[in-house]
């Protein structure tokens, strides 16, 4: 028994099992993780390594090109970046973007025992590697803790204690600071008394050390009891520092307070700072466990926080910088409004269209496969997110697609009389195969995204995931709830019964046009021809652009003065940006990185490492819509209040993000050539009107003072080349000695060797054997100022430079890369150069490509699945004939909207060709049938198709209007102008090109009744 018969003959069964679905969905929708964006992992680790003292050109040549050899030999690894700097090596490494997330952690742990076997091949004087493999964890709640009249050291004691409370919160997974400023204590050695004692400032630090030394003394045995001795003396207070007896070289002995000046104080260079609306601030950065709700644990930890604010001093303050459980909730209430919206569109359309009962029986059909839809995307696991969900408006037309062919067809047969079974469960039998291989189409052409080996894949595979469940879930309601449904409420108006069929304005003007069309097929197909070229030319003139901005209310300016820049002058320049941005209307809070980039707190956002000379504002408003607006009125400020400074004013994107949306990457050996290049390139971006903030990734040269040891004056005063580095590190930043112990903290001792001048540091003293100091300059052979690259990055274990620019205003990167990439591409390079684009274009390239990966599989399984339906070759190839004119409404929607064509659009075109194949595979099924119930072919050709006009018709005013609430959201208004104009064009052509294509397939004779049709 097929699926119709048995579900009019057990129609309790079939209801009951309908509120089961229904309360099941109900339920189910509660019980859905609630996301902002998918989950995307960010395949990328870093491997960090100190090497203290050494330039960048030495980090890079012994340190950094160790590790880039020692991870780069795995199949996994896509690419290895790098940045050498002075001290510190950053080696990036990007996993092929076709690994899934649950993979990452083995190949994690394959990257740190590689890199644990090259530790032996490091320079001495390098620290060991660390593997960071939580690079990419997102921490979507990032708060600011600031007060008025509290230490920055008091606010990190109730920080603690907040992040004490929240982990005890379910689902909270780790939990990280921001802008903390260590103390220090600092004992300033004079060195004229040290001098004048004979003392070397390298004994003190020696003595500071020992003394507070934790050094196991044993234990003694007494009785029958073994007692542990410890040998007290480790420093109590601060102030006992003081109290610390230096040893001179004869009898005399001092106290340290008599020969230094000794103070605990916030660490000198500043570490990064933040501040929020101005106030100094501690970043709290909560990251959630894999799986969770978002909005559950933002509600969560809102309601912990209440309480702990609550309990603490009054004038402390918590405030939100970024926490997404509220972007999550703002956003789902927007989307489900739209899908509500959506859901009462079509429903609206059924049933001024279908008549009352007809609209509601296909109504029930399409609430149904939401609900059911929601139950099993609850059993899979895929959350409510802006992709699943604007999946499930995009097929909210396409739902009752089934629907419509099965009510429309009982409708039909009662109204020529047929006894209510037969009437509905015949067509409902004779249609299920032809909708079922329709659906399958329909859902093969999302296939490749979800099976696209990137990372855009892995963002959007939830939109193929829920397509697929929503359109299969719509055939068996349509094959079981549907006739069910049609048998209990479907009547026949009064005076309808037995009337004639396809009567009306509508029908007859299908049919007058259906009529010329094959009386003139030469000319109707030349006119589609002549579309086709003109769709062409038209979507020449369309934008491109990947991704849409997001509609975040946020935004954020990158900040970076000149490399060398103190930490304190980029924190002073921020303060007045600060002041500027808070008195902008629409602004709401300002929140302020100093010194290195805030945690990951978005998944396209990337982490800036720690650099003096960067800052970053993160700026909330009222209204994303404002924010074009902002940005007009920030850049000139900027120009003019800040000129050092060089501002990068950003968005936020719906999907994967580039540093710049353009980017020209040049590779070869010398930095000197690389630069050069760069220049050229930069200097043709310049000039372009259209481009902005046009800068490179390797900054500016800066300054080393340079002192040039000599051997033979160093031996002769006793000072070796390390006493050398020591003391002048002792003149600076400080020579750290050993640890302060309070409670659970640990605080440095650093001795500073006071020095009246550090801008001139050849007199500075240092001391080697003897116990008397000499100048720098009497162990130099000179010293001096030089330039150096403060930054040499690497890709692919080559040296690479980027030039990158922006687009102004609303241009596309497509547009700009278009009018200045033939100059930069006409540089000349030398041999061993290389010129790539990187940016958008990349992301753009790499998204297409691995969609079109994927292409050919789900086109061979279409063309399969269609010629097991018709069991021929040409229905099939008249279909595909058809789907290149899918691209005249796409052009002429996107070009009377003024969108462009980007990722999202493409996924328009592929659920328009989805769409394509269903409305012809319907109209060709019936063509078929009637030839083979004996009609002639020519007549076959004209009912079926006046047969099919309503539901076909139906089907696409239905996926057309249901997109209307797609059409006001920023990300996916491209998609929904594709699918909408694009669906409008398509099925005019379908209805007039299909029938056409059948006469000329078959060899039909349209100038007289009867045709001759092969077999």
């Amino acid at each position: 028994m097929n699926l119709p018969d048995f579900s009019l003959r057990n129609q309790t069964t079939v209801v009951f099992a309908m509120v089961l679905l229904l309360l099941g969905g109900t339920w189910g929708y509660f019980h859905l993780g609630k996301l902002e964006d998918p989950v995307f992992t960010v395949k990328t680790a870093m491997v960090m390594t100190l090497y203290p003292g050494a330039s960048p050109h030495e980090v890079e040549q012994q340190v950094t090109r160790v590790i880039e050899e020692a991870v780069q030999g795995a199949d996994e690894v896509d690419k290895v970046r790098s940045e050498s700097r002075a001290g510190l090596s950053l080696v990036y490494v990007d996993l092929n973007e076709w690994i899934r997330s649950d993979e990452l952690q083995q190949l994690w742990d394959m990257l740190r025992r590689k890199v644990e076997a090259s530790q032996g091949k490091l320079p001495k004087g390098a620290l060991p590697s660390e593997v960071m493999d939580d690079y990419g964890d997102v921490y979507g709640l990032f708060m600011a803790l600031s007060a008025d009249g509290y230490s920055l050291a008091e606010l990190k004691t109730y920080a603690d204690y907040i992040r004490r409370e929240l982990m005890l919160v379910p689902d909270v997974e780790r939990i990280t600071f921001y802008g903390i400023q260590p103390e220090v204590v600092t004992v300033e050695v004079s060195r004229a008394q040290c001098a004048t004692l004979g003392i070397a400032p390298s004994r003190i630090a020696g003595m500071l050390s020992a003394q507070n030394a934790i050094a196991p003394a044993g234990a003694m045995d007494m009785g029958s009891y073994r007692v542990r001795i410890d040998p007290s003396g480790v420093f109590a207070s601060v102030e006992a520092i003081g109290g610390l007896v230096i040893q001179g070289e004869g009898e005399e002995q001092v106290f340290l307070k008599d020969l230094a000046t000794i103070s605990r104080e916030y660490q000198a260079p500043a570490e990064p700072m933040m501040r929020f609306n101005g106030r100094p601030a501690i970043g709290i950065a909560v990251a959630a466990a894999g799986g969770a709700n978002v909005v559950t644990l933002g509600e969560a930890v809102n309601h912990r926080l209440t309480d702990l604010m609550a309990g603490l001093p009054v004038g402390i303050d918590l405030d939100k910088v970024y926490y997404q459980s509220d972007f999550v909730k703002n956003k789902i209430e927007g989307f489900m409004l739209n899908l509500a919206e959506s859901v009462a569109i079509v429903v609206g359309v059924l049933l001024v269209t279908m008549g009352f009962r007809s609209g509601l029986i296909i109504a029930a059909n399409l609430v149904l496969t939401i609900m059911g839809t929601f139950l099993v995307m609850l059993v899979l696991g895929i959350d409510l997110q802006k992709i699943s969900l604007a999946a499930l408006i995009l097929v909210m037309g396409m739902i009752v697609d089934n629907a419509i062919v099965v009510a429309d067809a009982g409708l039909v047969n009662l109204q020529k009389g047929n006894d209510r079974f037969s009437g509905i469960a015949d067509p409902t039998r004779q249609s299920a195969m032809p909708l079922l291989g329709a659906t399958v189409i329909a859902c093969l052409a999302f296939f490749p995204i979800y099976m696209a080996p990137t990372n855009t894949g892995e963002f959007c595979a939830s939109l193929f995931q829920v397509v697929a469940i929503a359109l299969m879930i719509s055939w068996v309601l349509s094959m079981t709830q549907t006739p069910v449904f049609c048998y209990r409420f479907l009547t026949v108006p009064k005076g309808k019964k037995g009337s004639e069929l396809h009567v009306g304005v509508f029908f007859r003007g299908y049919r007058r046009l259906l009529a010329l069309a094959l009386r003139h097929r030469l000319a109707t197909l030349g006119l589609m021809v002549g579309l086709l070229v003109l769709a062409g030319a038209g979507m020449g003139m369309v934008e491109k652009r990947f991704f849409a901005d997001a509609d975040t209310a946020q935004f954020v300016v990158d900040y970076r003065r000149p490399e060398g820049s103190r930490i304190e002058a980029v924190s002073d320049d921020l303060k007045l940006a600060e002041s500027f941005l808070l008195e902008l209307p629409g602004v709401t809070g300002v929140a302020t990185c100093v010194g290195q980039g805030p945690p990951r707190f978005m998944n396209s956002v990337n982490p800036e490492p720690k650099l003096a000379s960067y800052g970053q504002l993160i700026i909330n408003v009222d209204d994303y819509r404002k924010i074009n607006g902002m940005m007009a009125t920030i850049e000139p400020w900027f120009a003019e209040t800040l000129p050092e400074g060089e501002p990068h004013i950003a968005k936020y994107i719906s999907g994967p993000k580039a540093d710049y949306r353009v980017e020209a990457r040049f590779t070869g050996p010398d930095p000197a050539v690389l630069r050069s290049l760069s220049e050229q390139a930069k200097a043709v971006m310049a000039d372009s009107p259209n481009a902005m903030n046009v800068t490179d990734d390797w900054r500016e040269r800066t300054l080393v003072w340079e002192a040039l040891y000599a051997q033979n004056k160093g031996r002769r005063a006793g000072v070796e080349r390390t006493d050398l580095a020591r003391d002048l590190l002792g003149g600076t930043d400080g020579l750290l000695v050993t640890h302060y112990r309070e409670k659970n903290h640990l605080i440095p001792v650093k001795v500073v060797y006071s020095s009246p001048d550090q801008t001139d540091l050849s007199a500075l003293p240092v001391w080697g054997a003897s116990s008397t100091g000499v100048p720098v300059a009497q162990v130099t052979e000179g010293s001096g100022l030089v330039w150096e690259d403060p930054v040499i990055r690497r890709y692919n274990r080559r040296r690479v430079i980027r030039a990158q620019c922006d687009p102004v205003g609303n241009l596309t990167s497509d547009t700009l890369l278009a009018q200045i990439r033939p100059a930069i591409e006409a540089l000349p390079l030398p041999a061993g150069y290389t010129l790539e684009w990187e940016g958008e274009y990349e992301l753009s390239q790499n998204g297409n490509e691995g969609v079109k990966a994927f292409l050919p599989v789900s086109l061979v399984a279409m063309v399969m699945i269609l010629v097991g339906l018709f069991n021929g070759i040409r229905q099939p190839l008249m279909i595909f004939v058809t789907l290149p004119l899918a691209l005249v409404g796409m052009a002429a929607g996107l070009l009377l909207f003024g969108q462009p064509f980007g990722f999202l659009a493409m996924l328009g075109a592929y659920s328009l060709i989805g769409m394509m194949v269903k409305n012809a595979v319907v109209l060709i099924d019936l063509i078929d049938e009637d030839i083979r119930g004996g009609k002639e072919p020519l007549d076959a050709v004209k009912e079926a198709s006046l047969d099919r006009v309503r539901p076909v018709m139906l089907a696409s005013i239905t996926t057309i209007f249901g997109m209307i609430p797609l059409v006001f959201d920023v990300m996916f208004v491209s998609m929904a102008v594709t699918i909408m104009v694009g669906l409008a064009f398509a099925t005019v052509l379908t209805l007039v090109v299909i029938p056409v294509l059948y006469t000329l397939f078959f060899r039909i004779q349209t100038g007289m009744p009867v045709g001759e049709v092969a077999s």
